[in-house]
């Protein structure tokens, strides 16, 4: 990737980009899709970017653990991406893609944290509440994971860097420049695709459904 110019860089980026937030969404759906399933919910169905489930006859035990699972996985994906792209020696648009489902991982899970206090129905939103925690507590918790994804982003932006060649990254200007086809343009362009594509695309799997 070192020596390839600047669109490549912008269209590449946005590429791995795109696949790595798709894939990663869809890990941590489907780990609400099985749990879902293992505890015998009726009306599963697994959509793009969430899962479906009637909640009736269910313990609140089990309510938390499907909720639980999907920040887990995602959690999950981070640490194994960030040990395989520290293993690795290679620069390249492979090991770009690897950063990407890294990034993901972590924010599937600590960015959830950072939203827990917002939103009540979603995953640990929902786990806060049922577990009985104060508001205070819970905007605590966002605030550790706001921290921490912050801390690890910012370690994670090393691997970025490397991905330019010594005389880009010692410029400057060349490194702004390199950052910015790299890194800003391709999640400005990826959020507004991934985005389009949550509210366009309806496609779901069911598994027992009678609620959808």
């Amino acid at each position: 990737m070192k020596s390839i110019g600047t669109k490549y860089i912008i269209l590449n980026s946005t590429i791995a980009f795109i696949i790595a937030c798709i894939l990663v969404m869809t890990l941590h759906e489907f780990g609400h899709f099985i749990d879902s399933i293992l505890v015998n919910a009726k009306g599963v169905s697994i959509h793009h970017n969430y899962v479906n489930y009637i909640e009736e006859g269910l313990s609140q035990g089990q309510k938390i653990f499907i909720k639980a699972t999907g920040p887990i996985i995602s959690l999950l994906i981070g640490i194994i991406f960030h040990f395989i792209c520290y293993k690795d020696k290679e620069r390249g648009i492979s090991f770009l893609l690897k950063l990407y489902f890294c990034s993901f991982g972590y924010i599937g899970f600590f960015g959830y944290l950072l939203i827990a206090p917002f939103f009540a129905v979603g995953d640990t939103g929902f786990i806060c509440k049922a577990l009985g925690f104060p508001i205070a507590l819970t905007i605590g918790i966002a605030i550790i994971g706001a921290l921490i994804l912050f801390l690890i982003m910012k370690s994670l932006m090393q691997y970025f860097v490397e991905l330019g060649s010594r005389k880009i990254i010692e410029n400057n200007e060349s490194r702004k420049k390199f950052i910015t086809s790299l890194i800003l343009i391709p999640v400005f362009i990826g959020i507004i695709i991934t985005t389009f594509l949550n509210f366009t695309n309806n496609k779901c799997y069911k598994f027992n459904c009678t609620n959808v």
